[in-house]
C-alpha cells in the first residue's frame, strides 16, 4: 500500500495500519461504514437522516417495504456486475449515501438512456 519495507514474515502490508488503511479503502463492508459515519447517516442528496427514516417506516405500519426507508451506499461510477467484496471503486470518494428513493433516482436515468440505445440499435 504505502511502499514501505516488508520485515520479518510480512508478505503483503508493512504494518497493521497499512492493513487497516487498505481494508477500510477496499473491503466493501469497511468501507459503506465508513461512508455512512463520514456522512452522519444522512442522505445525501435529499438530507434525510437515518432516525427520520425509522419515524417514515412507523407511520407506514412497520416492516411493510422496510427497503424503503433504509440509508445505502451508491457507487458513483458503477461496478457494472462485478462483485463489491473487494474492489477498487469502494474508495470514498466513489461513495454516496443515499435513501432509497434517492438511489432509485440515482438509476433511473441510466437505465432509460440503456432502454432507449437498446431500441435505437
Amino acid at each position: 500500500m504505502c511502499g514501505g519495507e516488508l520485515r520479518g514474515r510480512r508478505t503483503v502490508y508493512c504494518s497493521e495500519a497499512c492493513h487497516d488503511l487498505y481494508l477500510g479503502l477496499f473491503f466493501w463492508p469497511r468501507a459503506s461504514d465508513g461512508a455512512m459515519r463520514r456522512c452522519s447517516h444522512k442522505c445525501q442528496r435529499c438530507g434525510v437522516t437515518g432516525r427520520g427514516l425509522g419515524r417514515l417506516q412507523r407511520q407506514a405500519g412497520g416492516w411493510v417495504d422496510h427497503y424503503r426507508f433504509r440509508l445505502e451506499v451508491h457507487h458513483v461510477i458503477p461496478l457494472n456486475g462485478e462483485l463489491r467484496t473487494w474492489h477498487r471503486l469502494n474508495e470514498p470518494a466513489n461513495l454516496l449515501v443515499v435513501c432509497h428513493e434517492c438511489h432509485v433516482l440515482l438509476h433511473t436515468p441510466s437505465y432509460w438512456r440503456a432502454r432507449e440505445r437498446v431500441r435505437l440499435i
